[in-house]
């Protein structure tokens, strides 16, 4: 029974959305987060940063199709794989602003959102 209410309560933060910046709890996801992006600008950065593995119309390469990746993640998932990187895709985190990785975020979300 002691373990039931610490067990319960771990449930219930599982179960969380993390689309929302206070979801995620990491800092630099929830800076990005608060950014107001440009769709445009996001245009250009992703034509010279990321179209190179995941195609200039997003239609995937070396890394995965954005048609089918960025529907089926919210925006601080997004974001921590552009800010952190995973497996073959490299953290852009330390070579881009937080105001141009919003800028990304917002064209991605305009494109294939």
């Amino acid at each position: 029974m002691r373990y039931l209410i610490p067990l319960s309560f771990l449930a219930v933060l599982a179960c969380g959305d993390k689309d929302t910046a206070d979801d995620s709890g990491d800092a630099e996801i929830n800076a990005v987060l608060a950014l107001s992006g440009d769709s445009t600008s996001g245009e250009s950065i992703y034509s010279a940063q990321c179209a190179s593995c995941h195609g200039a119309s997003g239609e995937g390469g070396v890394g995965p199709a954005l048609s089918d990746e960025v529907p089926e993640h919210g925006d601080a998932e997004l974001l921590e794989y552009i800010i952190y990187g995973e497996d073959t895709m490299p953290a852009f985190g330390q070579s881009l602003s937080d105001q141009e990785i919003a800028d990304v975020l917002a064209y991605l979300n305009a494109t294939w959102g």
